[in-house]
This record gives structure tokens, sequence and C-alpha cells, in this order.
């Protein structure tokens, strides 16, 4: 399938869906509350504006800046975090208690005005608890992120590596809302790391091109005694792609495509592309696997990176010790937990696959809204042990 047939199916879904749901969120807020024409009316112009705030905010974006745009987005994507988070709780409110209400009103078992309030009442208490998890997202957010602490053992890896520590960052979204100074947040964590190889597992910038190469240049200098390697997310492709590629490396930062390289004598890095830039997409993802790893000194353990969690059984059988992975945010905010979970065989945390460690970090920043619900932000640091 040609990219832009790909792209157009992918936004059209998303602009049905988005719409659908302020419909019903329209349709279960007006009946629940008993409003009027003129206050339907209202609800109907207000969630017009809403939804269309984020996408009017990249408009305006494209035509006159970014900072002409911080008025218009950061509304938006409050209300993009928002409603998702509403609508999960709605869609509990629906399952447990408007239909058996329905089905208790039809049966005779309650009165309709008693299968009414029920639901008024679930709808007004999953509202507030909506409010109520959307400011805590919004704090979690925008918190420095934790370090997540992990021991990983390598087969072959030297004795005098024993206690060599990888600090993984990815999903960092530089530029649109998180800002320069969201961003000193994340270096200062990855600096207090004490990294001895630092790796930026993709999604690190939103800034067409990289934007001025302050946010590169930053991440650049983060403390490692080994430097800093990186690869590939789907947004550097959707940013600028090969200019944003280029500003890493004016940066000082080595983005490592299908290929590897030895660090501190006795540790293979490889990196893989994401999706975005390779041809023939997730499926492309294996053999551009094994041409990261094609020619690789023989005996000494892997270290893979790859933004998104995919093909990890190959990987696995390709002889990957340790596969470093992102993309998913840990869900970031309801519903997308269970989204994440349908996408991918792995949402966050460490898992084993066959001889082969899958680490998927919940990422550093945030992507749209400024929320992380039961996803707090978070640098990975692993301490390799041979064994």
């Amino acid at each position: 399938m040609p990219r832009w047939v790909g792209a157009l199916l992918f936004f059209g879904t998303a602009f049905l869906v988005w719409g659908g749901l302020h419909a019903w969120f329209h349709f279960r807020l007006a009946g629940a509350l008993d409003l009027g024409p003129r206050a339907r009316l209202a609800l109907r112009i207000g969630l017009g504006v809403l939804a269309l705030a984020y996408l009017g905010a990249r408009g305006l974006e494209a035509v006159a800046g970014h900072r002409a745009a911080l008025a218009l987005l950061w509304p938006g994507a409050l209300w993009m975090g928002f409603l998702s988070v509403a609508v999960s709780g709605l869609f509990v409110v629906e399952v447990a208690v408007a239909l058996p209400a329905w089905i208790l009103k039809a049966a005779g078992a309650v009165t309709p005005d008693a299968a009414h309030a029920a639901v008024r009442w679930a709808v007004l208490a999953a509202l507030a608890a909506a409010v109520g998890l959307s400011g805590w997202g919004l704090s979690r957010a925008l918190s420095p992120p934790r370090i997540s602490d992990h021991e990983v053992r390598l087969a072959g890896l030297p004795a005098s590596l024993d206690g060599f520590r990888i600090v993984v960052a990815s999903d960092i979204h530089a530029g649109e809302l998180v800002t320069p100074g969201r961003l000193e947040g994340i270096a200062t964590a990855i600096d207090a790391a004490d990294a001895d190889l630092v790796l930026l597992v993709g999604d690190l910038t939103d800034e067409q091109d990289g934007g001025d190469g302050t946010a590169f240049a930053r991440l650049a200098r983060v403390r490692s005694r080994h430097g800093v390697l990186a690869s590939t997310g789907n947004h550097e492709f959707y940013s600028g792609g090969p200019s944003v590629l280029r500003a890493l490396d004016g940066a000082g930062i080595r983005v490592l495509r299908q290929g590897h390289t030895v660090v501190a004598g006795g540790l293979v890095v490889a990196a893989v592309d994401d999706p975005a830039f390779l041809e023939g997409g997730r499926g492309a993802v294996a053999a551009g696997i094994d041409r990261a790893l094609d020619g690789r000194p023989a005996g000494l353990p892997v270290v893979l990176l790859s933004h998104q969690p995919l093909a990890v059984e190959h990987a696995a059988r390709a002889g990957v010790g340790l596969m470093l992975c992102g993309h998913t945010h840990g869900g970031q905010i309801p519903p997308f937990h269970l989204v994440t979970g349908l996408a991918f065989d792995f949402r966050e945390g460490v898992h084993r696959v066959g001889d082969m460690t899958v680490s998927v970090s919940r990422g550093a920043g945030f992507w749209g809204p400024p929320m992380r619900v039961f996803a707090d932000p978070e640098v990975v640091r692993i301490t390799l042990r041979a064994g």
C-alpha cells in the first residue's frame, strides 16, 4: 500500500472517531442533564470549537509559527486529554449503569424516573472523576521523569563491563508543548542517572527540521562516559526526516540506522529505523534488524535500539541480548492503555523473550495532551551484569 493511502486511511479514521466521540459525549451529557434546546445548541457549538482547537492550532503553527499557535494549542491539547479520560469513564457508565438501568426499566423493576436519575448521577460522577484525573495527569506530565532501575544479565558481557550503566530516554517530543524548561528537566534527570552510555530511542523532537538545534545540543551534552547514541522514531520522520537527522548529527548525536557500533570494547550497540523510515513499514523491521546486525563482532553481546517494540521474537532469534524500545508512552492516558496493549505485545516495563530481555520505556515527555494518567514519565537506567 502506498504511504499516502495509508496516511489517508489513518487520518480519515481518526477524524471519524474524533467526531463520533464528540457526538456521543453530547448525546450522553445533554440527555443526562435534561438540557433544553438552547442549552443543547450551546453545547454543540462549544464542542465543535473544542474539537477543532487542536487542529486549528497546528494549522496556525504552519502559517504563523509555533509561538502564535500556543494560545490555541494548549486548550486544544488539554481538551483532547480531558475528553479521552471522560469518554473512558462514560463507557464504564454505559456498561455498568445505563444498560442495567434500561433493562430494569424495560422489565418494570424500576420506574423511568429512577432509571434516569441513576444514569444522571453516574454521568456526573464520571465527569467529576475525569476532571480530577485530568488535573492529576497534567501534574504528572509536567513533573520531571523518574529514574526506573533494572539489572540485566548479558551472556558474553566482559567482566570489565560488569556494572556498566545504560541510561535510556525515549519519546521526549521536544517542541510543541514540551518547552525548553521541560526539556531541561528531562536532561537533568539523565545527568543525575550517571550513565556510562546514553541511548535515545526515537521521537526526540516535534520541531520542524529539528528546530534551531537548541534541544539537540542540550541532549548531546548530557552526562555520559561513552557518549550519546540514538535511533529514529516516527516523529523524526514527520518533522522533516533527513533534515532532522542532519540536525542530530550536527549536534554530535550519532544516529544508528540499520547499523551497529562497538562501545567500550565489549558491547555491540545496534539500531533499526522506525517503520516510518523503512520501505515496507512494519513488515520491513525484521529485515532491518538483520542489516543492523550484519558483520557484528562475534562473541560480543548485542543491545538493539528499536523505537517500536516490533519483530521482538525475530530479534531474540537473531542473537540480541537486550532490546530497548519506546513509542507506547505506557498508554499515557485512558483509553490508550487498552489500545496500546492491543497494538503491541508489550506496553511498558521489562520482559523476557527467549534469551533476550526487552525494555519498553513509558517515555520521558508526552505527545498531544499534556497529561499522563497511570503512566508516569521515566528515564530507564539499566545496569548490565556479566553472566
